[in-house]
């Protein structure tokens, strides 16, 4: 396994100064804004610190499906559905076939993600954001569709606060 900085900030939160800009996420559930938490840091841990060497022949989804953590393989469209664009995924809010969804962290695969896990946390039993850096005008619908598979009935862009009493970080490395 290997450890990336960004598996180091899900595990210890935000590290140094965010090199990009910061935008913030907010997913909305039925009371369960810790599990969907933890449900996205734990997929993001099984994606990112497995990591094929550069230049190695690609994983194929068999191989990342066994590496991923399994509610989020049944939380996808089957991957028998043709690739649709993903801003017509995210617009019209159908789940993401797992080969699309996992071509983002495919090294591989041509893509890159244009974000990278910052921070996240929950405001209380309904909501929980996550904040992420990024790089240039990013592709989120990656993001948005981890946060609905995780548990969240809707996700919306928030404006991101200074530090509030109404926020709290949990779960791994927040002291927690």
């Amino acid at each position: 396994m290997t450890r990336t900085v960004e598996g180091i900030r899900i595990f210890r939160g935000p590290q140094g100064v965010p090199e990009g800009a910061l935008r913030r996420f907010v997913g909305t559930t039925d009371r369960e804004s810790q599990a969907a938490l933890d449900r996205c840091k734990d997929l993001l841990i099984a994606v990112t610190h497995w990591v094929p060497p550069r230049g190695a022949a690609s994983a194929g989804v068999e191989g990342w499906k066994a590496r991923t953590p399994e509610w989020f393989v049944r939380a996808c469209a089957p991957d028998v559905f043709p690739a649709r664009a993903e801003a017509s995924r995210a617009d019209d809010g159908q789940p993401w076939a797992f080969a699309d969804w996992i071509r983002w962290f495919d090294q591989s695969s041509g893509l890159q993600r244009s974000w990278r896990w910052w921070d996240g946390g929950i405001t209380g039993d309904a909501d929980f954001w996550i904040e992420v850096e990024v790089f240039e005008a990013p592709a989120v619908g990656a993001l948005t569709w981890m946060m609905r598979a995780a548990g969240a009935r809707s996700v919306a862009e928030a404006a991101r606060p200074g530090r509030s009493a109404g926020v709290s970080r949990s779960g791994p490395g927040s002291g927690r």
